[in-house]
């Protein structure tokens, strides 16, 4: 059965069940679907999300049953490809839109373009720029799980050990060096700036003061300049000399220092906010600072996709899945026990959610979203060749000039391979 046809057969399904007042239900005689979804969720929102599926597995009237399994991002990765090539994949995925591109690039997962028709949901009540990192041109590929900034954590009992305000956090580039400097105290292992050397969140910094890694369309170069040198000079200078990092830190090094009270402040996703608050941490969460051009921080989120090669059957579940998942209960669920910001105008309005002062710290501080690389095949290459390499030398006291020139002939050699 082609897409179109089964797209009108449950539009006719789901109609029929309007008129008669109730919900689409499944024939008593529907033989039961059993679904496999792959995630690399192995923190504490990996325990919602079995959550919310077990919830799902219970509730719905389809009989289908989702099997999450959860593993690491580069096990996911690795694996994905030739499981797909085999035929022995998860029904569908959920990973970084980061991923979307290339997954549709090499056939890995399905057009999806039917899915608001043919489940009547209504596209416009979520957030248009959240919605359109799932589309490749005016392709769906995948139906959006999550959306995401880096934000600056910190800590509000050290910051006001250190004279000032906890209730005011840096918010230039200036003032987060001056409250970085004031809460570093090496005799008591505490520092007052996570800068890891295993992480792209220099990119952050690079376009507060004007500068760049690449252009949107991955075709023209721009890490080699003087906006760049100056920014990672300042960088270097903060763990050198101003010694406000640990040297050699790593991102998880960061959250673990973070948990243990022995960092005032450093730049995380939302994924952090459920473990934080079970650990009773006095925290709280602002938009990354602004340099000398403005504050701007990296997009991020996750998508469903639906793997290649899915029969109507599958496709029919996963859609359904699909659609509960961007219901007002889950949506809201989901926001409100892992402090993601929310991306659905009517969950937003909810009393609830408006009565959540972290969350709207986060969604406050989502304003200032900016694309990095989403659209790019080869923006893992990007990350892991170019840009971490950079800040790990450069963190550890080598040449910056040097460094930026570095990998700024990697990346050449990068764009070229497109």
């Amino acid at each position: 059965m082609k897409k179109k046809t089964m797209s009108l057969l449950l539009a006719a399904s789901m109609a029929a069940a309007s008129l008669a007042g109730g919900t689409v239900l499944a024939e008593e005689s529907s033989e039961p679907i059993n679904l496999t979804v792959w995630a690399p969720f192995t923190g504490t929102d990996g325990d919602v999300l079995r959550e919310i599926v077990n919830t799902y597995n219970e509730t719905n009237e389809d009989n289908i049953t989702v099997q999450l399994d959860i593993m690491d991002n580069a096990t996911l990765q690795s694996r994905f490809p030739s499981a797909v090539a085999t035929g022995t994949g998860p029904s569908f995925v959920l990973v970084g839109i980061e991923y979307l591109n290339q997954y549709a690039e090499n056939g890995l997962i399905e057009d999806i373009s039917d899915f608001w028709e043919t489940m009547g949901v209504d596209e416009s009540n979520f957030y248009e720029n959240v919605l359109a990192k799932s589309y490749v041109g005016d392709t769906l590929y995948g139906v959006p799980m999550q959306y995401n900034l880096q934000y600056l954590y910190y800590n509000k009992d050290i910051i006001e050990a250190a004279g000032l305000d906890p209730e005011t956090p840096p918010a230039t580039l200036d003032e987060l060096k001056e409250y970085a400097i004031a809460c570093t105290d090496a005799s008591k292992n505490q520092y007052g700036l996570g800068l890891p050397t295993d992480s792209t969140y220099c990119v952050e910094y690079l376009w507060a003061n004007g500068g760049d890694v690449i252009s949107s369309d991955g075709t023209e170069n721009l890490l080699n300049s003087q906006e760049n040198i100056d920014t990672l000079t300042w960088l270097q200078d903060l763990v050198l000399n101003e010694g406000v990092s640990p040297q050699g830190l790593t991102a998880v090094d960061a959250d673990t220092m973070f948990q243990a009270g022995q960092l005032a402040m450093y730049t995380s996703g939302p994924w952090n906010i459920n473990g934080l608050n079970q650990l009773g941490i006095n925290y709280g969460i602002t938009a990354i600072p602004a340099g000398s051009d403005g504050a701007y921080s990296p997009e991020g989120g996750c998508s469903y996709m639906l793997t290649a090669g899915a029969d109507d059957a599958t496709r029919e579940a996963v859609y359904k899945f699909m659609a509960y998942w961007l219901s007002d209960g889950t949506l809201k669920e989901w926001s409100n026990r892992n402090g993601f910001p929310v991306w659905s105008y009517s969950v937003l309005e909810d009393e609830e959610i408006q009565a959540n002062e972290i969350l709207l710290d986060v969604s406050e501080a989502s304003e200032i979203g900016r694309d990095w690389h989403l659209n790019l095949s080869i923006g893992s290459r990007i990350d892991n060749d170019v840009v971490i390499p950079m800040i790990e030398k450069v963190l550890s006291g080598e040449d910056v000039a040097a460094c930026v020139q570095e990998a700024s002939d990697i990346l050449d050699s990068v764009i070229a391979e497109q």
